[in-house]
């Protein structure tokens, strides 16, 4: 029995291998900005990316801006590393990185061949991110995947005006491509699982980094090959090899 008619997706961390991303784009800033630094970027990184995630769980709750956020984990590295530096240093860092991060774009290990797959299935797929439109637009170009979406089925919190959790960013993304039964998937239990279920969709938690909340029934794949056989049996799709076993 078909229990979607749709797939969402989210985009850092879900089609696009953000961390191996980042990492490459923060070497490209380091390099461009600490050049005389008194550490290397191996030194260097493994505090900032320490101080990004003492952060994060802030930034998620919106305790912090994205600006406050980005000036702490900046100014944390810099001061562990005896780097000087300052709030509009650390400004022109991340404006740097946000012109930069495109170019290193990459798409997750085997979420093109799910791409592919839903697309010849003729599921209708879409993708909701929060961020600038601009730039998520830049990383789908640069990682080929914007060929298995509609351009007015990538939703994009600056374009649209809403922002994750908020179920209205969803019903705004329903309303670009109807469907009854519409799942969105995505790593961030707050932002996309929270999200989608207040908006009355369905969810799927996508290699989570926390555990998801004790008694939850939401379904949790850790990898591409989970997510393909949830995706394809709640789609009711079967592939090929598995015909007859």
């Amino acid at each position: 029995m078909k229990r979607w008619e749709a797939v969402w997706f989210d985009l850092d961390e879900t089609l696009i291998d953000y961390e191996r991303t980042f990492h490459a784009a923060i070497r490209h800033c380091f390099h461009r900005f600490f050049s005389a630094a008194p550490v290397s970027f191996s030194v260097w990184f493994p505090i900032f990316k320490e101080a990004c995630d003492r952060y994060w769980d802030d930034y998620e709750a919106g305790t912090l801006t994205r600006r406050a956020y980005r000036r702490l984990r900046f100014l944390d590295a810099a001061r562990a590393c005896q780097i000087e530096a300052d709030e509009e240093m650390a400004d022109r860092f991340h404006a740097y990185f946000d012109e930069a991060v495109s170019r290193f774009a990459v798409a997750l290990p085997g979420i093109t061949g799910l791409l592919c797959q839903l697309r010849a299935a003729n599921v209708p797929l879409g993708v909701i991110t929060n961020g600038s439109g601009v730039i998520q637009r830049r990383k789908l170009t640069a990682c080929g995947l914007h060929v298995f979406f509609r351009s007015d089925a990538v939703v994009i919190s600056e374009e649209v005006g809403y922002e994750k959790p908020a179920a209205a960013i969803f019903h705004y993304a329903g309303d670009r491509q109807p469907s009854k039964q519409p799942v969105y998937v995505g790593d961030s239990w707050k932002l996309d699982v929270e999200g989608a279920l207040s908006a009355g969709w369905e969810a799927v938690y996508f290699r989570p980094r926390q555990p998801a909340p004790a008694g939850s029934s939401v379904p949790v794949c850790r990898t591409v090959g989970e997510l393909a056989a949830l995706l394809l049996g709640g789609l009711g799709l079967v592939r090929k090899r598995e015909r007859g076993m």
